[in-house]
């Protein structure tokens, strides 16, 4: 019992030493572990209240001298001090000290909140992008299944006509293969933005007769294509959107107390 009315009562000693508004002695537990600190009112209560973050805070907007008849580390404002000349005097007046209290945990505050909801909005920009990864996975599977289902059905017709007709499936298949190789789209493949144009080119040259075997390939890949290019551009658009979502959450959660 004598030993911690021994403390408090050096530290009531120090404390009456404090320039400037100083009037406590806070020690610090998270910046300088141990470290015992002259600080006003509104700063004990911002270390007492948010813990690491009041403490980065005052650490950061405090003086950080060194008191001369203490050796302690000094956190008074020297914004205040410039503003009001009674402070400089050591005549500072409570409403001052408190005010500054009060804009300081104000600040924590506001500083908490806005990393919460750049975390907040970071986990929501991750989850999107793992949707549209997903999204963009079952897209290429679907196409995959869409066009071969478009080559059974010419397939098929390839036979039926030359069932009707007796003209030899290949003879058939050579007029598509030839407006294949015509269209660019053998050499180049499919290329994004492209396959769509290129099947339309196919079948608008192709309408009659034998020819529109390939007239209606054309326009069953085409359409095939034209959604796949489309729902392509949508998955990457979203995409931009929920990277840049992402970038500003993550800044958002930068700042003072980091």
């Amino acid at each position: 019992m004598q030993g911690r009315t021994l403390a408090r009562n050096h530290l009531s000693a120090l404390a009456n030493k404090g320039r400037y508004g100083d009037t406590k002695i806070a020690e610090s537990k998270f910046v300088k572990p141990g470290a015992l600190w002259h600080v006003n009112e509104g700063e004990s209560k911002a270390m007492s209240l948010y813990g690491a973050e009041g403490e980065k805070l005052v650490n950061a907007v405090g003086s950080g001298s060194i008191n001369p008849e203490t050796g302690l580390e000094e956190k008074f404002i020297p914004a205040l001090i410039a503003a009001a000349p009674a402070i400089a005097t050591g005549l500072s007046t409570a409403a001052s000290v408190i005010g500054a209290g009060l804009g300081i945990a104000s600040a924590v505050t506001g500083s908490k909140e806005r990393k919460s909801q750049g975390r907040y909005e970071e986990r929501a920009a991750d989850q999107g992008l793992e949707r549209l990864g997903e999204a963009s996975a079952s897209l290429d599977a679907t196409i995959g299944a869409k066009r071969a289902s478009a080559q059974q059905d010419y397939q098929m017709q390839v036979e039926s006509m030359s069932a009707q007709t007796g003209i030899r499936k290949e003879d058939l298949q050579k007029q598509t293969q030839k407006a294949i190789q015509q269209s660019g789209m053998a050499t180049s493949g499919t290329v994004e933005g492209g396959a769509s144009s290129m099947w339309d080119r196919i079948q608008s040259s192709h309408e009659a007769g034998r020819e529109g075997l390939t007239a209606k390939l054309g326009k069953a890949m085409g359409d095939i294509e034209g959604w796949y290019e489309g729902e392509k551009a949508r998955i990457k658009s979203e995409t931009q959107k929920f990277e840049n979502q992402k970038k500003l959450a993550q800044e958002q959660q930068k700042g003072l107390f980091e």
